[in-house]
């Protein structure tokens, strides 16, 4: 789901203020998070090893330059400059899904 960029660290501080880990991906001018759907299931891990991945979401926006950290209120949310291939090629689909 894409987001404007502060509502997308908004959304995170309240992802890690209910206890879960968060790191958001940055490639391509794209910030985003991904949640990978788990491994069980034989079909899924039959995907998996023909080499495609998938997930239960993705929520992204716009971030044309890096930064290694989005503040939030007293939150910091950090932002990894993502250097895998497969993420960046993700990023680089998202960043043609952009409606602005």
């Amino acid at each position: 789901m894409e987001y404007e960029l502060r509502k997308l660290a908004e959304t995170c501080a309240l992802l890690l203020d209910s206890g879960r880990p968060l790191i958001l991906s940055w490639a391509e001018g794209i910030a985003f998070h991904h949640q990978p759907l788990p491994l069980n299931t034989k079909e899924l891990l039959r995907e998996r090893m023909r080499g495609r991945i998938y997930w239960a979401s993705v929520i992204f926006a716009a971030m044309p330059g890096y930064r290694p950290s989005l503040k939030v209120g007293p939150r910091d949310i950090p932002v990894l400059m993502n250097p895998n291939p497969v993420l960046r090629n993700v990023a680089a689909w998202l960043k043609t899904r952009l409606t602005a």
